[in-house]
């Protein structure tokens, strides 16, 4: 049964986790070995004797490793030869004595499961290998404690900068970076008080902005799936921004189901789903945490044999790239990662040539875009 909308008018103002993996070691007593089978091992080459070869420093042949734009043709391709002669493996892990940092830039993020996380490490990526630097990847899981143990595994690896994907969690994560002296960038968010430097939007105003789009569009009995504050902060400033658009407007903002999977699926759209529909059967209309939890709630409202969005309007979050071909389509946030890690890789590496930045230049606000289709919009909208 359809439910009746009023038609009030409502302006739109429109870690990695390191696994150690140990050897299986047999051991036999009869099983005789032939001397002639005994392995006769080498050592690695190490730098002093490409440098040898190459007949230059060995600091030479770390700054051709490093940054070969900077060694002369003649010397460069001595080093080269020597090194692929000698087949040596440079330690890109290994400490530059005279700068004490690294070539590697460390990336921390809530989950790879996330469509936008991962196309801020391309851009980043994208950006900083011009530059010789390369990625290490750390998940936190949405875990406080994991966070911290990933950060003190980092830091202890000098990298050149940490690039945090969601700001930190935790009050001693965000001393543990500040204390350490390695810029920080901090994206997809706009937090208050950042540590170093941010690149995002404000999920306050994404929240605001949905609900703001459902009430022109004539639903009044709106809800929200989001998450525990402690786990998802952003999740927590999106329900924020929906109750003070619902607050400006005189209306009720209490319908509200706390997911507690992380990350989240589909599956945990269904069961979200279901949670509201039995709390808050009178609501008209919901935004959900992401994409991925807004595909689950449509298909276990067309499992009910609920229309969406006549009997019930769903909008995401994310811009996944399924949304806009979901049945019906899906009403989202969408954000461009991209480009957040493009504009985080170039802040960084100005940082990293020694350039001061001005306080203003180090926020970098990118926005957003309130995408409309068919399930908030529907035929009647």
């Amino acid at each position: 049964m359809k439910k009746q909308k009023t038609t009030d008018k409502i302006t739109d103002k429109t870690t990695a986790k390191i696994t150690e993996i140990k050897p299986s070691i047999t051991s036999s007593t009869n099983v005789a070995r032939s001397p002639k089978a005994k392995r006769v091992t080498r050592s690695a080459a190490t730098i002093n004797e490409v440098a040898e070869l190459a007949g230059v420093s060995s600091m030479t042949v770390s700054r051709t490793v490093r940054n070969p734009d900077v060694v002369a043709e003649k010397t460069r391709i001595a080093v080269q030869k020597a090194i692929d002669q000698l087949n040596y493996i440079p330690d890109l892990s290994a400490i530059d004595m005279s700068t004490r940092k690294g070539n590697t830039v460390a990336v921390i993020l809530p989950s790879l499961s996330f469509e936008g996380h991962v196309r801020t490490v391309d851009g980043l990526s994208f950006e900083l290998r011009k530059e010789g630097f390369h990625l290490l990847l750390s998940e936190n899981f949405y875990s406080q404690s994991e966070e911290i143990r990933v950060l003190r595994s980092i830091l202890g690896r000098r990298p050149a900068g940490i690039v945090i994907i969601n700001s930190a969690h935790s009050d001693s994560g965000r001393e543990l970076v500040s204390k350490s002296g390695v810029p920080v960038i901090e994206t997809w968010d706009l937090p208050k008080t950042a540590i170093d430097s941010v690149v995002g939007f404000s999920h306050t105003r994404v929240g605001f902005q949905m609900t703001e789009h459902l009430l022109a569009c004539g639903y009044r009995r709106l809800a929200f799936i989001g998450a525990p504050p402690a786990e998802d902060r952003r999740a927590h400033d999106r329900h924020q921004g929906f109750v003070q658009c619902l607050s400006q407007y005189n209306m009720e903002h209490h319908r509200h189901v706390i997911l507690h999977e992380q990350p989240v699926s589909v599956s945990a759209g269904k069961t979200a789903i279901t949670k509201l529909l039995e709390q808050f059967p009178d609501a008209d209309a919901v935004i959900t945490l992401t994409d991925r939890v807004a595909m689950g709630a449509i298909m276990e409202c067309r499992r009910r044999s609920i229309s969406v969005p006549d009997d019930l309007a769903i909008a995401g979050h994310g811009g996944f790239d399924f949304s806009e071909h979901l049945v019906p389509s899906l009403t989202t946030t969408l954000i461009d990662g991209f480009e957040i890690g493009v504009q985080a890789a170039r802040l960084l590496l100005r940082k990293e040539s020694g350039e001061v930045i001005p306080a203003e230049r180090n926020r970098i606000d990118v926005g957003f875009d309130v995408v409309a289709r068919e399930s908030t919009l529907g035929s009647a909208h």
